[in-house]
């Protein structure tokens, strides 16, 4: 019987490279762009050792690589996130600039994980499901509490706390993923662009007036 990877198991060394292998694939050429004998040539080993272990190149995604991204990513999150709602912020400006800084240093820090899950969860309902329940859930409700907060304070607009931080989170997607990986080597005014970002949210979301 073909025998799959267990999360409970301690990898071995062949596993272990097959797997450092496949982030490297998957982040250069995609899930479907990348070939199962692509991987074993770079992990050194056989493809017959690829199926030992995953019967297929999902299970290799899913089985080994979701697991692997969702502590990898998990643990780097709570590092970088758990900061961000252990303060104040004197305004809703002052919590953008930071959230923004802790986002592109993350990206920067782990470029080929965050291209994969850029690559595979649009279309991955699995893989998603588990990155989503497992990594995002927990820092979402503190997000959400903090937009709450400000709109108690006045300082953005009541529309629906998910739908103001999907308004943040996809305008500093939109940038981060420009900068970092579609045109990481463009002479971009950095400081300017940040404040035209942060501009751009704080004016978008600025409280309702009467007519």
């Amino acid at each position: 019987m073909t025998r799959r990877s267990r999360s409970n198991d301690a990898p071995t060394e062949a596993q272990r490279k097959i797997v450092e292998a496949a982030v490297s694939a998957f982040a250069e050429h995609g899930f479907h762009g990348t070939a199962t004998r692509d991987i074993a040539r770079r992990a050194g080993v056989a493809e017959a050792t690829i199926f030992k272990y995953f019967p297929s190149k999902r299970d290799l995604l899913l089985g080994v690589l979701g697991p692997a991204l969702e502590q990898l990513v998990g643990s780097a999150l709570a590092r970088s996130m758990e900061p961000l709602f252990s303060v104040t912020y004197p305004s809703f400006e002052a919590f953008l600039r930071a959230l923004l800084a802790e986002r592109v240093a993350f990206v920067r820090a782990h470029p080929r994980l965050v291209r994969i899950l850029a690559q595979e969860l649009p279309f991955d309902a699995e893989l998603r499901a588990g990155i989503v329940s497992r990594v995002i859930a927990p820092f979402l409700t503190k997000g959400l509490a903090q937009i709450e907060q400000f709109q108690r304070e006045g300082q953005i607009v009541g529309w629906p706390p998910p739908l103001v931080l999907r308004c943040i989170m996809s305008t500093f997607a939109g940038y981060i993923l420009h900068r970092v990986f579609i045109a990481p080597d463009e002479a971009w005014p950095d400081e300017a662009e940040v404040e035209r970002v942060i501009t751009f949210l704080v004016r978008g979301l600025s409280p309702e007036r009467p007519a």
